[in-house]
């Protein structure tokens, strides 16, 4: 199917609300942005933007509170489930950060490509055909034999990317497809993606924090608090403009405010074609007793538990050997946690972290070593002992997040710890929530939350519950640059509180605090 004559996208003062127990939470207010046949444009934009609710809109699983939205020709507003169901099948290519959610692990990467086809309504035949050739087309044709569970994560994100454009898409759109990948492998991925669109001529919508998508990008635009606010060429190539919406909206990025100091109102005044923004007159002070001013938000001395630290070991794995298909995940790694220490786990995607953190926990078993726990060898427990030690020791964050959607930010957390049979006191719920920056949204529910939102939301429930040994697997993916050096100060304080912290993670920010390194070959 070739690409639609018009707009890819036409998204016009587009509003979407979600309910909440208090009223309706705005993720989108107002948000112009047309996509051409063919153009290759990169999404930026904070936590909680509203990213991932445009992708949904532009997909029809939400539809628009007001406003316009054609996608390939299809008037969203108008249209019913059929039709957003046929558009979704034949016209649009989707890649999610997480390819285990397009994969299936008990069938070959040729036959899940396949089954991508078939969905569209190609018979069986037919599809393994295609499949094959798309694989060839893209490079991948080496891989086609192979299980999922076989691949490195920047292998299996590629393969997820082939299984979203076999049939031809008009538009593809990818929703952070790189977060949990190192630096290699991200490029891999944007070359794949710029290859796919470029081979059907489809546009090419792409979520990201990451600055380096730009690489394969035509035009970068900037979300913030649901509006387009700033547009660019791709780096090097132009400055970036504010955006100024129907209304006459526009939105004065955050850096910008900092150095100028126009926090709350600023005077606008024409000289020629310029605008130029000014803090309006200061009014002299009256005399007034002493005050204190506010303590700037993330600052002060980081309170400590009651609970008894020490400095000894916790967790001892010597000699881990892990073997699939043929191929050594894992050739006799040793790691060892401490209390009061942030350990992180570095390396290229494929070389083990993951799995790594799954033999720690007791999640799967190695082939060959030793597994230590608070002094309990795990080769010596049973399913259900394993599940007695995680309860007791550690708490545990995947690239899931896993919580409960009906339930909001404090609920989540106060939930986590009555399952152990741990009360849960205010203060402490508070000190996470104030900690991880998610204090405006405590009260909603997390099915309202944007992904960064809801990624910090699963970190808060393990530290809230102060395990002995915390294990976090890419904990900051899905956050911009400055909730990431949030949820990293988090982490460390987590450590300095007495747990025995442990992350897999590519970003640097989290490498750069970390008290102990160990990297993966």
């Amino acid at each position: 199917m070739t690409a639609a004559t018009g707009g890819a996208v036409r998204a016009h003062d587009v509003f979407c609300l979600y309910p909440s127990p208090r009223g309706h939470v705005a993720a989108l207010r107002g948000l112009t942005l047309d996509v051409a046949p063919g153009e290759r444009v990169v999404v930026h934009g904070p936590n909680g933007s509203g990213k991932t609710t445009l992708l949904r809109v532009l997909t029809g699983e939400r539809g628009p509170s007001a406003g316009t939205v054609s996608v390939c020709g299809v008037d969203l507003a108008g249209a019913g489930e059929r039709s957003r169901t046929m558009l979704r099948a034949h016209r649009l290519g989707l890649v999610d950060q997480h390819h285990a959610r397009t994969l299936r692990p008990e069938l070959s990467v040729r036959d899940n490509v396949a089954l991508q086809l078939r969905l569209t309504g190609m018979a069986r035949g037919p599809a393994g055909e295609r499949a094959g050739e798309v694989l060839d087309r893209l490079g991948l044709g080496h891989l086609a034999g192979r299980r999922p569970v076989s691949l490195s994560g920047g292998e299996a994100q590629r393969v997820a990317v082939c299984a979203a454009v076999a049939h031809g898409p008009a538009l593809i759109l990818a929703d952070e497809p790189t977060g949990e990948l190192d630096r290699a492998a991200a490029d891999a991925v944007y070359d794949l993606l710029a290859a796919c669109a470029a081979t059907t001529g489809a546009a090419l919508l792409l979520v990201s924090h990451d600055a380096r998508a730009a690489r394969v990008a035509d035009r970068m635009v900037r979300i913030r608090d649901g509006r387009l606010s700033e547009e660019r060429a791709p780096a090097g190539t132009g400055d970036e403009s504010l955006v100024v919406d129907d209304r006459g909206w526009v939105r004065l990025p955050e850096p910008l405010r900092r150095r100028t100091g126009l926090h709350t109102r600023v005077r606008a005044e024409a000289s020629g074609p310029t605008i130029v923004l000014s803090p309006p007159p200061t009014p002299t002070p009256e005399p007034a007793g002493e005050t204190t001013a506010p303590r700037p938000e993330g600052t002060g001395p980081v309170p400590r538990s009651d609970r008894a630290t020490g400095d000894g070991l916790v967790v001892e794995l010597l000699g881990i050997q892990v073997e699939r298909d043929g191929r050594r995940v894992l050739d006799g790694q040793d790691l060892r946690l401490r209390r009061d220490e942030l350990t992180v786990v570095q390396g290229r995607s494929g070389s083990g972290k993951t799995t790594l953190l799954r033999i720690l926990a007791g999640l799967e078993r190695p082939d060959a070593g030793t597994v230590r726990v608070a002094g309990t060898d795990l080769a010596a427990l049973d399913r259900t002992g394993l599940a007695a030690l995680r309860r007791r020791y550690l708490s545990i964050a995947g690239q899931g997040t896993a919580l409960i959607e009906t339930l909001d930010v404090t609920g989540n957390l106060a939930l986590v710890r009555q399952a152990r049979g741990l009360a849960a006191p205010a203060d402490l719920l508070d000190f996470w929530i104030d900690t991880l920056g998610l204090a405006a949204v405590r009260r909603r529910p997390v099915r309202v939350l944007s992904g960064g939102e809801r990624q910090r939301v699963s970190v808060a429930r393990v530290l809230a519950v102060e395990p002995a040994v915390a294990v976090l697997d890419e904990p900051t993916s899905q956050q911009d640059e400055a909730n990431a050096e949030l949820l990293a100060g988090a982490l460390l304080a987590a450590a300095r509180r007495g747990t025995a912290v442990v992350a897999a993670t590519h970003d640097p920010v989290l490498v750069a605090l970390a008290d102990h390194l160990v990297t993966l070959p």
